[in-house]
């Protein structure tokens, strides 16, 4: 898998303007924008909203779900949400299109630069079955019933987007990342419900994963915790997107499987810039986080995999959202994952 920039996209941004917001992205993601969250234009651009919004059963307020799959639109609605599925016609998706203010700039975009990519977040499908979990006081993802809720919501949601993208511009190919910042709880939820196995999580991220590759799109998945990243990788995602600058030595416990997974052009986008405060950010500068990220290919090269692995599949970032940071330290750490991007060495 080749990709035409070595600066992985994400994170809500601060801009308060969508002029402001497509300038930014314009300029330094213009081979792979991003639909890039917005909340400081509107409090309901989130990326639960993104997914969730006309779901059967669920709705949304802030930050809080609430659930009714008893009566008989549920029902009708899950009836049209397999319709859309495994029917994907631009007719049965539209009940479900992402509405978001940056859309119109973002395809815009797309179509003005032809961009090789395009980069789409959506809630992953084992955060919205905890979340949901939460909400219903009980576990949801044993039941087949609500996997298969939890697969085909993001899955209509994508699909929708890529048919959008490939309106705009055919040759584009988008990636779907999955944010999934509950994933490193899976843990302690495997152990208090033995029903919940590493094979049916496997097999849980698969089917998604199948179907948004089958409709021509790539798949990165997204956890800044520590995590099980083998479930990922034997589900057949395309891109790790993970904290490098904190738990980094999370993947040199898997050398063997990180060389399976790069050997068949597999990703790893290394979150190495730090957005935590705007203290840290200021003293940020390109040298120490050019040493750092070399340091941490190194660790992870002492396991077992051959450098030229990590160096040529290597993506970088910042670590997750800017939104709360001003705009001149948001946009300085988009500034240093560019240049850091630029910086990295490919390897023969």
């Amino acid at each position: 898998m080749k990709l035409k920039t070595r600066c992985f996209p994400l994170g809500a941004l601060p801009y308060e303007t969508i002029q402001t917001a497509t300038k930014m992205v314009a300029k330094f993601f213009d081979q792979m924008p991003f639909l890039a969250a917005l909340p400081n234009i509107s409090s309901e651009d989130t990326i639960m909203k993104r997914t969730l919004g006309n779901i059967p059963g669920i709705t949304i307020q802030d930050t809080r779900i609430s659930l009714n799959f008893s009566d008989a639109s549920y029902k009708q609605g899950m009836l049209n949400l397999d319709k859309a599925f495994n029917n994907p016609t631009p007719d049965n998706l539209d009940p479900y299109k992402i509405d978001t203010p940056f859309l119109e700039k973002y395809l815009q975009i797309i179509k003005k630069f032809q961009s090789a990519n395009a980069v789409i977040n959506l809630m992953g499908p084992f955060t919205i079955s905890q979340l949901l979990t939460v909400a219903a006081d009980e576990h949801m993802l044993v039941d087949k019933n609500f996997r298969k809720l939890f697969t085909q919501s993001v899955c209509v949601k994508a699909l929708w987007m890529i048919n959008k993208i490939k309106e705009y511009c055919p040759a584009t190919v988008p990636i779907i990342v999955l944010e999934e910042p509950l994933f490193g709880q899976l843990g302690n939820i495997k152990r208090e419900n033995e029903d919940i196995t590493v094979e049916l999580v496997t097999n849980f991220f698969a089917k998604v994963i199948e179907k948004i590759k089958a409709a021509g799109g790539l798949v990165a998945v997204q956890c800044m915790d520590k995590c099980d990243w083998k479930i990922p990788i034997n589900a057949g995602v395309d891109i790790i997107s993970f904290d490098a600058y904190n738990n980094f030595n999370n993947l040199s416990i898997i050398p063997e499987k990180l060389i399976e997974f790069i050997s068949r052009g597999g990703k790893l986008n290394w979150g190495i810039v730090p957005v935590m405060t705007e203290t840290r950010v200021r003293t940020l500068n390109i040298d120490y986080l050019t040493k750092r990220l070399f340091n941490s290919f190194e660790s992870i090269i002492l396991s077992g995999v051959p450098e030229r692995f990590i160096y040529n599949s290597a993506l970088v970032s910042i670590q997750g959202n800017v939104d709360k940071l001003p705009v001149l330290f948001a946009e300085k750490a988009i500034i240093l994952s560019f240049q850091l991007s630029k910086r990295i060495p490919f390897k023969s």
